[in-house]
């Protein structure tokens, strides 16, 4: 590893993180490769091991590492925990509401909607088509979040862009764990699910046909209507 020893305005474990960002640039460092054991760390960075283990676990609740006992400190690929639980503090320090997270997925899903006319592959298309099937026929409202949840992800993941992906699934998990009655509420009144059920079929219709315009404008008339229910309700 690219080590220095620390910088004494920083503390322990940004100057170890600087150092990783560094060596993961260079392609020195990737996920799944050993740290240095925490004598070496705490030589090249001049501080003691407890200061080193303290800057480790900082590490580890961040998942950027990942300790193994009786093998050592690894690089991650997996950041999804650590960014869940980051967002999750986030929602619930900043109160955010409804419309809120409602207006980001907004922003996240129209854009991916928009790449996946372009990248969209014909199984995703049938699989959208057997959703919105579905969805016409049940009259189980968990049944119908489920669907409408699995439709939106199998958008997203045709957008092939990992970082919308990823963004999208832990928003997901968000929704799950804070508004989820208020998800179900809306994908339960009768109004709601006949124009959303419309609009996801021109949706899944405009995705086929390649056309970004028309998938511009039917994401957007679906979040409309989430929206006013939201400020109405």
């Amino acid at each position: 590893m690219n080590m220095e020893k620390q910088d004494s305005s920083k503390r322990t474990y940004e100057s170890i993180i600087d150092s990783i960002k560094t060596d993961l640039i260079t392609g020195k460092l990737s996920s799944g490769d050993k740290l240095p054991p925490e004598r070496d760390l705490a030589r090249q960075f001049g501080v003691s091991r407890t200061s080193i283990r303290e800057a480790l676990r900082t590490l580890e609740i961040l998942g950027v590492i990942e300790s193994i006992q009786g093998s050592g400190n690894f690089i991650t690929g997996n950041y999804t925990k650590s960014l869940t639980e980051s967002m999750s503090m986030m929602f619930l320090l900043q109160q955010f509401n409804s419309l809120q997270i409602s207006e980001l997925r907004e922003a996240l899903e129209t854009k991916a909607a928009l790449l996946a006319v372009e990248n969209i592959t014909d199984e995703q298309i049938k699989r959208l088509e057997e959703i919105v099937g579905e969805m016409a026929v049940t009259e189980d409202e968990n049944k119908n979040v489920a669907l409408d949840s699995e439709l939106h992800y199998t958008i997203a993941a045709a957008s092939h862009n990992s970082i919308i992906i990823q963004i999208l699934k832990i928003l997901e998990e968000l929704i799950n764990i804070y508004i989820k009655d208020r998800r179900k509420e809306i994908l339960s009144n009768r109004d709601n699910v006949s124009r959303l059920q419309n609009i996801h079929e021109k949706i899944v219709h405009s995705l086929k046909a390649r056309d970004s315009k028309a998938t511009h404008e039917a994401i957007m008339q679906h979040f409309d209507i989430i929206a006013q229910y939201i400020k109405h309700n």
